[in-house]
């Protein structure tokens, strides 16, 4: 337990800091709230349809491949790195790697995420 007692401290600061900042920027932020200030802003276009309108699940499921396939390029450089020292044993890990997410992405392909209408 005392080997955690630093990272508790570094937490603990880290969630007074965010409160602390949060609550001076809601004490002492400007509050001159305009028509222009509350419209919504996307893209730097007037709005076309009421902003109430469901995302399509293409979109999202889209957005989570990109950060599926972003932590996987940031997760196998380390390991092609190190690729001559781990031998087989680090080649299958990567052929393992790879058809862990490589399944779902064929699994969204088929579904039709990848189509647009």
């Amino acid at each position: 337990m005392p080997d955690y007692v630093p990272v508790l401290i570094l937490m603990g600061l880290a969630l007074a800091f965010a409160i602390l900042v949060t609550l001076v920027t809601f004490v002492f932020g400007p509050k001159k709230p305009t028509p222009e200030k509350l419209a919504p802003y996307e893209c730097g276009i007037e709005e076309i349809e009421p902003p109430r309108q469901r995302f399509p699940v293409k979109y999202l499921t889209t957005g989570m491949l990109f950060i599926i396939f972003d932590v996987e390029a940031a997760a196998i450089l380390p390991l092609a790195i190190l690729m001559r020292q781990l031998k087989v044993l680090g080649f299958v890990e990567l052929l393992i790697f790879a058809v862990v997410l490589i399944v779902p992405f064929f699994y969204v392909w088929r579904k039709g995420a990848f189509t647009w209408e």
